[in-house]
């Protein structure tokens, strides 16, 4: 059972033009801990087995502007009053027995309230900077990429230019001056004609020979040629099925004209991914979407790929553009909007967004209230939060 203390005295006191309710309780033996004084708007109390005091206090106080002193054979609490103007006339309130213990649970129900709004408050700062960084992050990676860009273009120019000036200099012919006949200088005249001195003896003929060429052997296409064009044909169909087979679609101008659908792209794209061969099924949706902008199942289907290469940030990207693409929202586009929430919330809970993953898979959630799937992701999601939420208040 524990001994309660009944003995404190107060006061009113003006420090500094603040006013201040400076209560002082004995504590035999004191070991108290930070943990073991407990402050409210109007109630206070001491837990510390095997002693126990509380007091409800006359007027409400600010907690966040008051302190407490623990010190060696007694507690000071040091109080500021929400009303400074008015005075004190007790400092216990008078509370029946039978509603003390209803009146306590409504302040410490109180008291939770008000830590759980910190603790949010605390997360969504915490969202905040980590979502500022990223970005800040970002900006320094772009100025960094133009920086280097910067250099390479101007050692590019540099070398063109050191280049251009080779060539000039290999390439300009010499100029060598020719010899004039030695004779003896003699005034000129008007009447005398100035002729140019001809070399002595012209340049010699050059021999006729022979030069022997061999060429390396064909494994690129060619210009066409009348004796190779079987040959040219079956390789170049040998080339563009293994490009096919391997990564999808390299290239549009390779397309047969009935590849040329995007429907078609789409139905081969759910092939490569039904074979997890997810580089392929990424090309036929790339390949679909350059011929047409407005087709969201492309979107929606390469954002499937990209999450299954871990690619979260363009996951995100094509979750975006196919939900931008599914305007108006009917009921007859619920389930793709319910799989782009779905897939962007689980992108974003793999770069890190924990916070931002639970709403768009809650939002995905309500859409569909019957598929449990949602429901067990979201439940899942909401116990890593409480999990991060009482690490960071711990």
């Amino acid at each position: 059972m524990p001994l309660l203390l009944k003995d404190y005295t107060w006061q009113r006191r003006i420090e500094n033009g603040s006013v201040r309710i400076v209560v002082t309780v004995p504590f035999p033996g004191n070991k108290l801990q930070p943990g073991d004084i407990f402050t409210t708007e109007q109630f206070i109390k001491i837990s510390r087995a095997p002693h126990y005091w509380e007091l409800f206090l006359y007027r409400p106080i600010e907690p966040e502007a008051s302190r407490c002193s623990i010190l060696a054979n007694e507690v000071v609490f040091e109080l500021a009053p929400c009303d400074p103007t008015v005075e004190w006339d007790a400092l216990e309130k008078d509370v029946p027995r039978d509603q003390k213990a209803a009146l306590k649970e409504q302040y410490l129900e109180r008291h939770r309230a008000q830590l759980e709004k910190q603790a949010k408050e605390r997360a969504l700062a915490k969202d905040r900077s980590k979502k500022d960084e990223i970005h800040r992050q970002i900006e320094r990676e772009r100025c960094d990429r133009s920086a280097i860009e910067g250099l390479l273009e101007s050692a590019k120019e540099r070398e063109l230019k050191r280049m251009e000036l080779a060539m000039v200099k290999e390439y300009r012919s010499p100029v060598t001056p020719t010899e004039t006949p030695k004779c003896n200088p003699q005034p000129r005249s008007s009447n005398t004609a100035v002729t140019s001195a001809l070399p002595a003896t012209p340049p010699p003929v050059r021999r006729l020979r022979t030069l022997e060429v061999t060429f390396s052997r064909r494994t690129f296409v060619t210009p066409k040629r009348e004796s190779m064009e079987v040959a040219e044909q079956e390789w170049t169909r040998k080339q563009a099925a293994a490009r096919r087979a391997t990564v999808g679609f390299a290239d549009d101008d390779e397309l047969r004209p009935e590849e040329r659908n995007p429907d078609w792209l789409k139905q081969r794209g759910d092939t490569f991914f039904q074979q997890r061969n997810y580089l392929a099924a990424i090309s036929a949706y790339s390949a679909g979407i350059r011929l047409t902008k407005g087709y969201y199942a492309l979107f929606l289907n390469r954002s499937a790929a990209h999450l299954a290469l871990e690619n979260y940030q363009r996951c995100a990207e094509d979750c975006t553009t196919a939900l931008e693409l599914l305007e108006p929202p009917v009921e007859a586009n619920r389930k793709a909007r319910v799989a782009c929430l779905a897939r962007r919330g689980a992108a974003l809970v793999k770069l890190g967004f924990l916070r931002q993953g639970y709403d768009e898979m809650m939002a995905a959630s309500r859409l569909d209230p019957d598929e449990a799937s949602l429901h067990e992701k979201v439940e899942r999601l909401q116990r890593r939060l409480e999990q991060t939420t009482d690490s960071e208040s711990d």
